[in-house]
């Protein structure tokens, strides 16, 4: 079996190019830009690079060679991270691999037809079974490597967001103001609360002005977090202000059985300023 093994590593190496074309027709125009048919560029060559490097190693993985597994590994790892860099949803790329596994087969198929030398239906049999188990392999790899890349770049772009969810802006010595915008659920509200300490303790802060009426829904959570930030500025000596409770929001605070009794509210900041001597001029 070692001449036949040696004969259709070759059979494939000379055909690369050929079936890394027709890998790249397969791609249908409904399918994202990343994978369009009939588009040119750097990332299309690079794309070919890697698909000729792709089937060298599955040529390598049929021959039975061992030592293929560090660069299977290798491979789709890094094009993993190239997909996932690229935001290409990963069923394309695993519906890629399931079109590449039909390409390689097929050209096996046409070797066993047309070599010179007889090839035994063993080989044969041992060929697919290496074809699925390397192709197999790299859609665990890839699949692993792509939901690692793609929790570290939310990770990344929620603690950016978040970063910048809960601005305090100073508007005057020892005043500054914090718009909340936006949904609040219990892990944006924890950052919240430990972002709004650091920075009325950075920013030496006397007063507060914290507005709501960015905030769509205010339920048991929502109002807790409110307290916290209340009460925990008022250990550092900071007086808070609550403006922005719209009607339905105020009607589900009393469903809730919250009191805010002992919470200084306003209906709106402009108001909560003014009655602080600040005037709000229009232009």
């Amino acid at each position: 079996m070692e001449k036949a093994n040696v004969a259709l590593y070759q059979y494939l190496t000379e055909h690369a190019n050929e079936m890394t074309y027709q890998w790249l027709q397969k791609r249908t125009p409904k399918e994202t830009l990343h994978y369009t048919a009939d588009r040119e560029s750097e990332t299309e060559l690079k794309e070919r690079e890697q698909h000729e490097a792709l089937i060298s190693i599955v040529a390598k993985a049929l021959t039975g060679k061992e030592e293929t597994g560090e660069e299977l590994n290798k491979w789709a790892l890094q094009f993993a991270r190239d997909r996932a860099v690229h935001e290409v949803p990963v069923f394309e790329s695993v519906g890629q691999f399931k079109i590449f596994r039909g390409i390689v087969w097929s050209r096996v198929q046409a070797f066993s037809e047309t070599c010179s030398q007889e090839i035994a239906k063993q080989d044969v049999f041992e060929w697919s079974e290496r074809l699925n188990h390397t192709i197999d392999e790299i859609i665990e790899v890839f699949t692993e490597e792509y939901h690692q890349v793609t929790i570290i770049q939310l990770n990344a772009q929620k603690e950016m967001i978040n970063e910048l969810s809960a601005p305090i802006m100073p508007i005057s010595e020892g005043i500054g103001i914090l718009p909340l915008v936006g949904e609040i659920d219990t892990y944006r509200a924890r950052t919240i609360l430990e972002s709004v300490l650091e920075q009325c303790s950075a920013l030496r802060l006397s007063y507060l002005f914290l507005d709501i009426s960015g905030v769509p829904i205010v339920d048991t959570m929502v109002a807790y977090q409110i307290f916290k930030v209340i009460d925990s500025t008022k250990l550092l000596g900071i007086e808070t202000i609550i403006s922005g409770i719209r009607p339905e929001i105020a009607q589900t605070v009393v469903k809730l059985g919250i009191d805010f009794s002992n919470v200084k509210t306003e209906r709106s900041l402009v108001k909560a300023l003014s009655k602080r001597g600040f005037k709000i001029h229009e232009s």
